[in-house]
């Protein structure tokens, strides 16, 4: 995996998809937690929060999806070991490590991190793209999840880790993100406005060979999918409406999440 080093300044339209690791893996399923941490009025958070950093180190997120895994691949220690170690060999030498979050990790980090700043990236834009059984959808009625697609941009926050941490916290990072492969680890470029820097990140891509990938889904069936999945771990609409509410708090114009999110409340309000 290759990437463009921190403190390098490019031009906006160089900044493009990043390399991946090697694990690109045919059976997997998206995941979605429900969480009320830092609730404020108004938020259709209804659910116990299960995903803490508690849950992840314990083995509880772990046994949970294996208790519901119906013959999905599992990521193993020894895997995500591999995977901390390679991460942590494309890091210069002493740089912290700095990851970008544009779903749940916005308002549910669930790491020890030095400082958070608000950016974007480009060349990548966020898309509710893989079908989910297990969190926010069931068998019988799917629930949809967010990942990152290929063009446009995407707003979000940036984590910084200590170097010193990082093996610990990509630890954490990968028991969340890479337990069923749903995803591709990926170098990115991020621009924060406030300190007039890029600074190379790391995120999450949604693997397009992945079996639970969708793509050609309407504006409509989305919504209404959204509008009206839940599974063991909370409503499918929560998690929309949770990540429109953050990223308004955070000042970003986010016109095609609100479209989304309107969408919804209206399709909802017809039933």
């Amino acid at each position: 995996m290759q990437a463009c080093r921190s403190g390098h300044k490019s031009d906006a339209s160089s900044i493009l998809f990043m390399t991946a690791f090697h694990y690109r893996m045919r059976t997997a399923i998206i995941t979605g937690y429900t969480v009320e941490e830092n609730r404020q009025p108004g938020y259709l958070m209804s659910e116990k929060s299960t995903l803490t950093r508690e849950a992840l180190i314990n083995g509880d997120i772990e046994r949970l999806l294996h208790k519901n895994r119906r013959g999905l691949k599992v990521m193993s220690d020894r895997q995500r070991a591999e995977l901390v170690q390679q991460t942590l060999d494309h890091l210069d030498d002493n740089a912290d490590l700095w990851i970008f979050a544009y779903g749940s990790l916005i308002w549910n980090p669930a790491l020890d991190f030095e400082e958070q700043r608000r950016c974007v990236v480009y060349g990548l834009q966020k898309k509710f793209c893989f079908w989910t059984t297990i969190s926010r959808g069931t068998e019988e009625q799917p629930g949809l999840m967010l990942g990152l697609v290929e063009g446009g941009q995407c707003n979000g926050l940036a984590y910084r880790i200590d170097r010193k941490k990082a093996a610990t916290e990509l630890d954490v990072l990968f028991r969340r993100e890479m337990a069923l492969f749903v995803y591709i680890p990926t170098w990115s470029e991020a621009y924060c406005e406030k300190t007039d820097t890029y600074f190379t990140t790391l995120t999450f891509v949604a693997d397009p060979a992945n079996e639970r990938f969708v793509n050609h889904l309407t504006q409509a069936e989305t919504a209404r999918t959204i509008a009206t999945a839940t599974g063991p771990l909370g409503k499918n609409c929560d998690y929309l409406f949770q990540l429109s509410k953050n990223l308004r708090d955070l000042e970003f114009d986010e016109e095609e999440l609100d479209a989304l999110e309107r969408q919804v409340r209206e399709y909802q309000l017809r039933q």
